[in-house]
């Protein structure tokens, strides 16, 4: 009886673990496209923990929004401030989607970023990120998925690039 309630206790408690964890990092991915030409914008979206796909567009840029610093990182005060720019919610992501893409996160982590490639002028850049979060630093770390546009630059993962694809049958804001 004792050895069923240790079994019974220890389930539980890894169970609560995985919750904390998933509440701690609240951002999974990002879509952010940016162009400074002609008339300012900063457009995209954000992949919540829930599954929720948060969308922001600008025109004519006047906010800050909190980019990876040059350590490849977000602090989680500057996300949350991100988080709270978000204007829409364009959808939701089924929870086994949203957990597949999640689980690939940490093999895209490891691929070679390649050196950016200049490839187009003023048609801005799109970046495709995802984040694993450092409870340690409090911060988010940013994992390079793809830029295009202006900006060519690629990950080598494999895993990188099924995210890149599955981001781009999302279809929120460009």
């Amino acid at each position: 009886m004792k050895a069923y309630l240790f079994l019974i206790l220890c389930t539980t408690l890894f169970a609560c673990h995985d919750e904390t964890q998933a509440f701690k990092q609240k951002v999974y991915f990002e879509k952010h496209y940016v162009n400074m030409a002609w008339i300012p914008q900063s457009t995209g979206f954000l992949i919540d923990s829930t599954g929720t796909v948060r969308g922001f567009s600008w025109v004519e840029v006047s906010h800050i929004w909190y980019d990876p610093d040059s350590t490849g990182t977000v602090s989680a005060a500057n996300m949350d401030k991100n988080i709270s720019y978000c204007q829409t919610i364009n959808s939701h992501i089924n929870p086994d989607s949203l957990a597949l893409y999640v689980s690939k996160i940490p093999a895209a982590s490891r691929g070679i970023i390649a050196a950016p490639q200049h490839v187009m002028a003023d048609a801005g850049t799109t970046t495709y990120s995802a984040f694993i979060f450092n409870e340690k630093t409090n911060r988010y770390n940013q994992v390079l998925i793809k830029t295009t546009g202006d900006l060519l630059t690629l990950n080598t993962a494999p895993e990188a690039e099924q995210i890149y694809q599955w981001m781009l049958r999302i279809g929120a804001t460009p």
